[in-house]
């Protein structure tokens, strides 16, 4: 067979973008040449990828059996060109961090000062956001690498750099009911409304425990919900013992509920090539998460 990577980027960027003419736009080539690079792929593995019959091309049940083998071909491929740059000795003169604003404020922003220190030519952009903000930027190239707390399945074009992990807590403000409990039950826990993560798009991050529930995607939110008095909800420790909650919100247990972790990671795109820098950051990035956040004490 004497098909091409180019044939095969073009087959499953249109089967992921459902169409020859959003394939072409994204490549930055011509629709025929698109279509001609499918056709001639075709003709050399001997089967149709794509129906034609209607308005958009539809993914034949070959063509859906061959895309994921086309698209593990195209990832080691990056992969060959990130270790190729790597060894060829290219160091960026630039990053842009996308940070995970749940993530220990106190912690995470000593390591700019230290970059700073060791890495003294960079030009360094740092932007802030949620899970998913940090996700996407990573994914559409607006970011170069990501430090973030990862609780869902990341984009197949994503690899994480696991740091360590964070502890989260059952919170409920000091007036609430469930505060006079000293081990609550999932019953107890059930009769009252829970506030719940959730992505941009109000889906849940994670499974509501209550019938009752309310979908936020912010942790600052939810626990300044938790200081009026309206609800229970399971937040990172660091985030509960912070200055503005603190001596507003009770730390509680319940005998339903295991001790839970969020993993803490950096983000990076597959075939970015690593460097001394992304690899001093990760380092350094781990080191910090050991350390345990200065925050106030319940």
């Amino acid at each position: 067979m004497n098909w091409t990577l180019d044939q095969l980027l073009a087959f499953v960027t249109a089967a992921e973008l459902g169409s020859f003419s959003a394939a072409a736009r994204k490549l930055n080539k011509a629709q025929s040449r698109i279509s001609s690079a499918i056709a001639n792929l075709e003709l050399d593995l001997g089967f149709e990828l794509f129906d034609r019959g209607s308005k958009f091309p539809v993914l034949t049940a070959l063509g859906k059996e061959i895309l994921p083998d086309a698209q593990a071909v195209l990832t080691q491929c990056l992969r060959l060109e990130s270790r190729a740059l790597t060894a060829a000795g290219q160091e960026p003169i630039s990053l842009r961090m996308a940070i995970d604003e749940a993530l220990p404020l106190e912690n995470v922003h000593s390591i700019f000062s230290q970059l700073g220190d060791a890495f003294p030519n960079i030009h360094l952009v740092i932007t802030n956001g949620s899970q998913d903000d940090i996700a996407i930027a990573i994914a559409q190239r607006n970011a170069d690498i990501g430090l973030m707390i990862s609780n869902h399945v990341l984009p197949a074009k994503l690899q994480l750099h696991p740091l360590g992990t964070l502890k989260k807590v059952l919170i409920v403000s000091n007036a609430h009911p469930l505060a006079e409990k000293n081990t609550l039950s999932l019953a107890q826990l059930q009769q009252y409304r829970q506030f719940v993560l959730c992505n941009r798009s109000g889906e849940n991050r994670e499974q509501p425990l209550s019938p009752d529930h309310w979908d936020i995607d912010s942790y600052y939110l939810i626990c300044e919900l938790v200081t009026q008095n309206q609800g229970w909800a399971i937040v990172p420790e660091h985030i509960a013992s912070a200055e503005w909650f603190y001596e507003k919100i009770k730390i509680v247990t319940s005998d339903a509920l295991s001790e839970h972790y969020m993993e803490v990671g950096i983000v990076t795109l597959i075939e970015n090539p690593t460097s001394k820098l992304t690899d001093w950051i990760i380092e350094q990035a781990r080191q910090l998460m050991s350390t345990p956040p200065q925050g106030k004490g319940m």
